[in-house]
């Protein structure tokens, strides 16, 4: 695998930083710039979707050469819930095509997360909406129900039916 130089890097990340800014523009989305640095781009991007807020977390990284969009649930689950929360993520993740959710067992925050690889290419305004659409998309659709799970008022059988319909398996 050919060696990147440092400066490559950077440019790359740069350059790929003002399409993703150019797609937001074109798109007339509200988004907040976090952190531009040599090491990193860092944009937040709020929605508001069916049901909960969500908040998209997209950021640039030049050391690794990815694009990760990344959305954290606005709850953490409860302690007493959290085995059923690791199936209920087990199952989410296994009808998704991109990105994943997350689910750390110590604090109970789930969190979606994409990300594709930059390396030595530019992506294009149309895979940047790309991420961030079917990352909205799919925190949109199990937000609620994790927030059910959490909260008492969706069982952990009724998740699991409710996402077997969601893939056609019910």
């Amino acid at each position: 695998m050919e060696t990147i130089s440092e400066q490559d890097r950077i440019r790359a990340a740069e350059e790929n930083a003002d399409v993703l800014i150019a797609m937001l523009e074109h798109n007339h989305l509200k988004y907040q710039i976090a952190e531009q640095s040599p090491q990193r781009t860092y944009i937040k991007i709020h929605f508001t979707g069916n049901d909960l807020p969500m908040t998209l977390h997209i950021m640039l990284r030049t050391d690794k050469q990815i694009v990760s969009v990344i959305s954290p649930m606005p709850f953490k689950m409860k302690e007493e819930v959290i085995p059923d929360a690791a199936l209920a993520v087990a199952a989410a993740n296994h009808g998704l095509i991109d990105g994943s959710f997350d689910l750390n067992l110590y604090t109970g925050e789930i969190r979606f997360r994409l990300t594709s690889c930059f390396r030595g290419s530019l992506l294009s305004e149309d895979l940047f909406s790309y991420l961030m659409y079917v990352s909205a998309e799919t925190v949109d659709r199990y937000n609620d129900r994790f927030q059910g799970l959490n909260d008492g008022t969706l069982e952990i059988q009724q998740f699991l039916d409710e996402d077997a319909a969601d893939e056609g398996r019910a």
